[in-house]
């Protein structure tokens, strides 16, 4: 399905959607699986799911500024809300997430809301964003950390999840589009033709990547049948992966078009 034909999708109703995928997960941990190393290299799936929980707290009761916090990277920030929670037990982290879960929630309901949504916010190194791609960005952890860190095959935990679906899938595919040319124009200076970027399956469309009126970030535009000179097909699920860098463009893209140029930009998608 195209994006601009897909039926609306509230992103609170997304988040509690992999929220329960993610509870049903986590209700259904060993002691052992805890500890075991997750995809996110020196995080164990414990320390994973103490990221997300992190993170929850911050935005439902923020911790008070410290000295160095403006001067961390996003990924820096992160490690910092992780590190003190490394000694907790498994059933400390699930009672702080869900000690926050609904405060959360309440929090982004509002952000989606104006005149709050349209306000800009700097995050770290990721660039300024309006509140309101807030929640989108917390459907993105939600999916990405449960489907590619925790779980097989990108994990190293075997569970069949819930299938992947828009309502899932598609606000945390928003966020990365959204994200992509503040986090990725630096490396993406050679992008000086237009190149599709098809992704197929839930939470799929086609989106043109281009710079032609030569700013300092690309653009990202719905496809409208513009002419390109390469595009780059994958699933939107797979997409999830390697635009993170988690695994390889190479194992599931296709290619079309120019080869050589295509081939020479798509390795500098890299979206934390």
């Amino acid at each position: 399905m195209d994006s601009k034909e897909r039926p609306s999708i509230n992103v609170i109703d997304a988040l509690r959607a992999n929220h329960n995928d993610l509870q049903e997960f986590v209700d259904s941990l060993t002691g052992d699986e805890w500890q075991m190393a997750s995809a996110c290299e020196g995080w164990r799936v414990q320390d994973v799911f103490a990221h997300v929980t992190s993170n929850l707290k911050q935005f439902a009761d923020p911790d008070p500024p410290g000295d160095e916090q403006d001067q961390l990277s996003a990924e820096e920030a992160m490690e910092a809300l992780v590190s003190p929670r490394k000694d907790w037990s498994p059933d400390e982290l699930i009672e702080e997430y869900y000690k926050y879960l609904e405060p959360a929630l309440n929090v982004f309901s509002n952000l989606i809301e104006e005149p709050t949504a349209s306000v800009e916010q700097q995050l770290s190194d990721l660039g300024t964003y309006q509140l309101r791609w807030l929640p989108y960005a917390f459907c993105f952890d939600h999916y990405c950390h449960l489907r590619h860190d925790m779980t097989s095959p990108g994990g190293p935990i075997e569970r069949d999840l819930p299938s992947a679906d828009d309502l899932r899938l598609a606000p945390g595919i928003e966020w990365m589009l959204a994200g992509l040319p503040q986090m990725c124009s630096k490396d993406l200076t050679s992008l000086k033709k237009p190149v599709l970027l098809s992704l197929t399956g839930p939470g799929g469309g086609k989106w043109v990547l281009h710079n032609s009126g030569e700013n300092e970030l690309i653009q990202i535009d719905n496809y409208s049948e513009q002419e390109v000179s390469a595009s780059i097909t994958s699933t939107s699920h797979d997409f999830v992966s390697w635009a993170t860098h988690r695994s390889s463009w190479e194992d599931y893209c296709s290619l079309d078009g120019d080869l050589e140029y295509v081939s020479s930009l798509i390795g500098s998608i890299n979206i934390i």
